[in-house]
């Protein structure tokens, strides 16, 4: 099975530089698997393969805002807990508004263990 080298640009006025190799038996399983393994979290504006041996680069056609794939995957990275806090606090707040408010404390990890094992 050939070996296709991957190429990705991360602005727009970049050269493009190796990101990698992937396995595919034709140019256009290639694009798919390179745009799903290389640039799914949307690290990039644009990607191109160049079949090892060869000199022809098969520049991609998928804008920058279509890299990424199909599924939204932003709970991997960090930034997308961003702001969890405030958004419980506000929660919490319009919740105390209607008058629903938990007044207990939390119950310890251990409890609802040993809670379960004793109803079996």
């Amino acid at each position: 099975m050939p070996i296709w080298d991957v190429f990705g640009k991360r602005k727009a006025d970049d050269e493009f530089e190796w990101a990698g190799s992937i396995k595919a038996s034709d140019l256009e399983m290639a694009l798919v698997l390179a745009r799903e393994t290389h640039f799914r979290h949307k690290e990039g504006v644009a990607y191109a393969l160049r079949r090892r041996g060869e000199q022809d680069l098969h520049v991609a056609a998928y804008g920058g805002e279509e890299l990424g794939g199909v599924t939204d995957r932003s709970y991997r990275r960090q930034e997308a807990y961003a702001g969890v806090g405030r958004k419980h606090r506000e929660v919490s707040r319009l919740l105390a508004g209607r008058g629903l408010v938990i007044d207990r404390p939390r119950p310890s990890a251990g409890r609802l263990a040993a809670t379960q094992g004793k109803d079996g």
